[in-house]
């Protein structure tokens, strides 16, 4: 299958800087991911379990920021653009259940789902590497850098490669590694219409707020979506580390 049909949920861009960004950096990210080993394992159920646990883990400990990361988006978006505060608004509501439906796949699978999301942060879970850092870049992005970098960085690199793979991921963890299917809430929705959709926000806000000739923002932009794109999906199975 190859990257384009992967992700044929994402709109269809006409700036050509944005038709760079979904056709040569956001497509064939997720199609790496879903080629990656770790990835392959996990959908035929050769990944031990326990990483499987690990892997979750360090995405539910990364998640636990999604609500206040999208809020704080809202909270910058240009006070009079209505239309983006109130879907970016609509969004962090959404987000607000979503680290506890993970934390319960997690707790579902035999790991501590709970423990991740009560805390403290820094010593609730054994995080690596690449997770630490995914989880700093991000927070980076939305709380210091320009508010459309961070758009770029959370709403499009994150929510437009998400639904390619952990929908997939979910039915795996039901089929292979005894997740019920009740507790498979969060893979759905990430797997689902909803995220697409998310992801589709961020690419129309990038169209509107980045003109045409603003090659440095474009630049800046294109850096933040792909470093989370590869962080969110790449990474995330590289620091597990048994590949």
């Amino acid at each position: 299958m190859s990257a384009t049909a992967e992700t044929n949920y994402l709109i269809d861009v006409q700036s050509p800087w944005l038709n760079h960004l979904k056709s040569d950096i956001l497509e064939p990210v997720a199609g790496l991911a879903l080629r990656h080993p770790v990835f392959s394992k996990i959908e035929s159920g050769e990944l031990p379990k326990k990483d499987i646990v690990k892997l979750l883990s360090d995405l539910c400990w990364v998640i636990t920021g999604f609500p206040e990361y999208v809020s704080a988006l809202a909270s910058r978006c240009p006070k009079n653009d209505h239309k983006v505060k109130a879907e970016l608004l609509e969004n962090a509501f959404i987000e607000r259940d979503h680290p506890f439906l993970l934390a319960e796949a997690v707790t579902a699978l035999g790991g501590e789902g709970e423990a991740i999301i009560k805390g403290p942060d820094w010593s609730c879970h054994d995080y690596g590497d690449k997770i630490h850092g995914l989880r700093m870049i991000i927070e980076a992005y939305v709380f210091h850098r320009p508010w459309i970098e961070g758009m770029a960085a959370c709403a499009v690199g994150v929510e437009s490669v998400v639904p390619a793979i952990f929908g997939r991921v979910g039915k795996a963890c039901i089929k292979h590694y005894g997740l019920p299917a009740e507790k498979a809430e969060w893979f759905e929705i990430h797997g689902g219409e909803v995220e697409m959709e998310h992801g589709n926000q961020g690419l129309r806000v990038l169209d509107k707020y980045v003109a045409a000739d603003d090659v440095d923002t474009q630049a800046a932009c294109i850096a933040a979506a792909n470093l989370v794109a590869k962080g969110v999906s790449i990474s995330l199975f590289d620091d597990l580390g048994t590949w």
